[in-house]
């Protein structure tokens, strides 16, 4: 049995980047003399449930929709824009996150912020091209992390939003059934790079790893996943769930494979298709992934369904777990059950593996 964990949302109640892309937006908007609308919650939802999991990708879209609101309203007063609206013209579209929002804004707002619809979307992960990046950034690293990480200077004084406002949203028993069994956390939050290997991106998910007591496990997150693109001059959308390069690694790193070996079987069984070496310990393999976000486990069906063409036969069993509507919609058409929280999840896949009769089953109950 194998579990692969995402950490937003799953694992962690992550206030952190919720109240980043809040105080991020505010920040924006007044410094631009725009009218300060931050999304609901609902909002973030139906953008997450959108394919928008990277808040870089939100931010700028938000502050667009908020720009080509404002500009339409002239002298007026602007009403609050419609971001769920917004947010589900980019369904169906071609392209990365950032480039369908900048689609839809180009399409759908005034002609005359073309120019500064491209300047907010066209680089959203470079902090040193992205005015909201760079603010987000500071937010949930912390001006000291900031500064020390990417050699800028910090303009906010303001300690991380991750490592102050991020909640566990495990319990105990959930951390017994994640030590006890082979398990890897598969998240797209930014990280480092492998061992030994110069960062890219800040330390995010290391932050998650500590709050959560479980920086011993394997991680298969952002960084890593940049490395392996940059090796052989791939876009890491292009590996990172929903593809699936991410989920291969993870699994492999949940059997105890060193990430780099397992980022580079994973690439090569993706990018050429012509052999399992390395993947033999997956056959026979359950596959547990708890996520809120149905893209991470369609890339767990499309790594099994790899894997059999190669005779390596895994069962993918999706875990949701969300409680908003339009995220619980889009995990059930993927998973074999949507849950409230990660314990229930956790506690439902542990009685399916080891059968109802297991005293360890019944200290569950």
């Amino acid at each position: 049995m194998i579990l692969l964990l995402d950490m937003d949302g799953t694992l962690i109640d992550d206030r952190g980047y919720r109240a980043a892309i809040d105080a991020t937006i505010t920040r924006f908007c007044q410094q631009h003399r725009l009218p300060v609308f931050t999304p609901s919650d609902d909002d973030v939802a139906v953008l997450h449930a959108h394919g928008f999991s990277n808040e870089w990708d939100s931010v700028a879209f938000l502050a667009g929709v908020i720009y080509a609101e404002s500009y339409r309203a002239g002298e007026g007063r602007p009403e609050r824009p419609d971001y769920q609206m917004w947010t589900r013209r980019t369904a169906g579209r071609p392209g990365l996150p950032n480039e369908r929002a900048r689609d839809v804004l180009l399409e759908h707002g005034p002609a005359d912020l073309s120019g500064l619809f491209c300047e907010l979307l066209n680089h959203v992960t470079d902090v040193q091209r992205s005015e909201l990046t760079r603010t987000f950034a500071e937010f949930i690293l912390g001006s000291e992390l900031f500064a020390s990480h990417y050699g800028l200077s910090a303009s906010l004084n303001t300690p991380s939003f991750l490592a102050t406002l991020d909640r566990p949203l495990i319990d105990g028993t959930s951390l017994d059934i994640i030590r006890e069994h082979a398990s890897c956390i598969y998240t797209a939050r930014p990280s480092l790079a492998p061992d030994g290997h110069p960062p890219v991106h800040p330390p995010e998910a290391e932050i998650g790893l500590e709050l959560l007591g479980l920086d011993d496990l394997p991680l298969i997150a952002l960084g890593q996943i940049q490395w392996i693109a940059d090796q052989h001059g791939e876009r890491v959308y292009d590996l990172t769930k929903p593809a699936p390069v991410q989920a291969l690694a993870a699994m492999l790193a949940s059997q105890g494979v060193e990430p780099l070996l397992s980022l580079r079987a994973a690439y090569h069984l993706w990018k050429h298709a012509d052999g399992q070496a390395g993947f033999e310990c997956l056959n026979g393999q359950d596959v547990f992934v708890a996520e809120d976000n149905a893209g991470g486990v369609r890339a767990c069906h499309e790594a099994a369904r790899l894997l059999r063409q190669h005779g390596i036969e895994t069962r993918v069993h999706g875990l949701g777990v969300a409680v908003a509507t339009a995220k619980r919609e889009a995990l059930a058409a993927v998973c074999e059950g949507v849950y409230d929280s990660v314990n229930h999840a956790l506690a439902d896949c542990f009685r399916r593996a080891i059968g109802p009769q297991s005293g360890a089953a019944n200290r569950l109950s």
